[in-house]
């Protein structure tokens, strides 16, 4: 069960998920003055887990005085990203959060990608991202931060800032982990059987116009940049054929997710795992796709393809 990554130029670059250590951005000033105050969102109720064919999600309610912010957590499995949803904050797609758990290593990520999220009337921001940004040489793994964790922070550029009062959060990811381990149970597949040979989509490459194409219209439909990261688990069947393609994150528009998928399921071929005896079994590949605009010079046009743009 290894990760593939799909190269590409033309109107998109599909690479590889980034594991690089990431630049962390403090905490700043103003989200310093929350926690040494005390102004600090606690927790109302504990973590509830709910489980959805794209995915397990924890989710828990936090407020201060009058303020109600909700923190979700989905991810579809493991080695997934988390989409963060935090509802209730006053944050706005269209700017930039730094976030994350603290302690941590050491900083806050920066989420440029946002989402619209909501829960009843009440509005919210959505963003995906590992709990806990790559970490250099000799750093603590998640299980060690998950433990030591003490809040949950989100701010942006303008000093605007909320703090919530997680506590641990180990026993809320080893929740998704398991749900997610059942869920692949029920989709045929051993997560934990050894493998002679790992399951693959064998030509991605071909694929590759098709995935350019849809991601031209998509472009030329919102008029704007919908670069971002879409990672990919197929469930390849001891027959060797596509069973389930799920997309693990809902910022990319559901139109290139759908593209994505289709283009794979009608098109793909595919070698069949088989576990340390040589039988054919169950398994699943993964692969993160990248969509990049190339430059603005070129806009694509209906077909997908670049054409010089107008003024």
């Amino acid at each position: 069960m290894r990760s593939y990554p799909i190269a590409l130029a033309i109107t998109a670059l599909f690479a590889a998920s980034a594991s690089a250590q990431a630049e962390l951005h403090p905490i700043a000033p103003e989200t310093q003055g929350l926690i040494d105050s005390g102004a600090i969102h606690t927790p109302d109720g504990s973590w509830s887990l709910s489980a959805a064919q794209d995915g397990c999600a924890v989710q828990r309610e936090f407020r201060l005085g009058d303020s109600h912010i909700t923190l979700v957590m989905k991810r579809l499995e493991g080695r997934m990203p988390v989409e963060f949803a935090l509802v209730g904050g006053g944050f706005e797609p269209e700017e930039r959060l730094q976030a994350g758990f603290q302690p941590g290593r050491g900083g806050l990520a920066e989420f440029v990608f946002i989402g619209s999220a909501s829960a009843g009337e009440r509005e919210g921001v959505f963003f995906a991202g590992q709990p806990f940004p790559a970490g250099g040489f000799a750093a603590p793994t998640q299980d060690v931060l998950a433990r030591d964790t003490r809040y949950f922070i989100a701010q942006n550029d303008d000093g605007e800032a909320v703090v919530l009062r997680t506590g641990r959060i180990d026993l809320a990811l080893d929740a998704l982990q398991q749900c997610g381990m059942e869920q692949l149970a029920r989709l045929g597949v051993d997560p934990q059987r050894d493998l002679r040979r790992d399951a693959a989509l064998t030509n991605a490459g071909a694929l590759i116009p098709t995935f350019s194409e849809a991601y031209g219209r998509a472009m030329r439909q919102r008029r704007g940049m919908l670069e971002g990261n879409l990672p990919i688990r197929l469930v390849i069947d001891d027959a060797g054929t596509l069973a389930h393609c799920h997309a693990g994150d809902g910022l990319t528009p559901r139109m290139l997710r759908e593209a994505v998928c289709a283009t794979i399921r009608d098109s793909g071929e595919f070698t069949t795992a088989m576990d340390l005896n040589g039988n054919p079994v169950a398994s699943t590949w993964y692969t993160n796709v990248v969509f990049r605009t190339v430059g603005l010079t070129n806009w694509p046009g209906a077909d997908g393809r670049n054409y010089p743009a107008r003024d």
